[in-house]
């Protein structure tokens, strides 16, 4: 940003041409006219693409959904990963699928939030001002040759 504080202040308060500025600063002409031009600085937040409806899976969706579905009653290590549900789609319909793995695997992620929801998996751990967290127990050190035991 320094760079083209500068660039700026060299042509809209000094006076200087672009071409000017371009050899001073080592800048090409295209990017000092760039930054000349441009208004505004701020950045756009990236669109983030929305998760389709996966209209090609449509015919096989029953079955993704009751294989999900039937797994809520079995362990977690043992529930469909989308791999598991892509071989089976394919292994079951052989030469009538053709969906590409992604787009397997992004419906079940979609699939999967909804009927799992999502689990927290940590704790927040805030040190309030004023408090602290300490451990107790046995400590042994040699100190000066001598073996001392210390209760904390």
């Amino acid at each position: 940003m320094t760079q083209v504080h500068n660039i700026r202040k060299m042509y809209f308060e000094d006076g200087k041409k672009i071409t000017e500025i371009s050899r001073e600063t080592g800048h090409d002409r295209k990017t000092v006219r760039y930054y000349l031009e441009k208004d505004d600085w701020n950045k756009k937040e990236p669109e983030a693409s929305p998760i389709g409806d996966f209209p090609k899976l449509e015919p096989y969706k029953a079955d993704i959904d009751f294989w999900l579905l039937e797994d809520k009653k079995a362990k977690r290590k043992q529930r469909h990963t989308a791999k598991r549900v892509y071989d089976r789609l394919v292994g079951k319909y052989r030469e009538s699928f053709s969906c590409s793995y992604r787009t397997v695997a992004g419906y079940v992620a979609k699939k999967k939030k909804e009927i799992f929801g999502k689990e927290p998996g940590h704790l927040p751990l805030e040190h309030i001002p004023g408090e602290a967290q300490a451990d107790f127990g046995d400590a042994e050190f040699h100190e000066n040759g001598n073996l001392h035991r210390k209760r904390t």
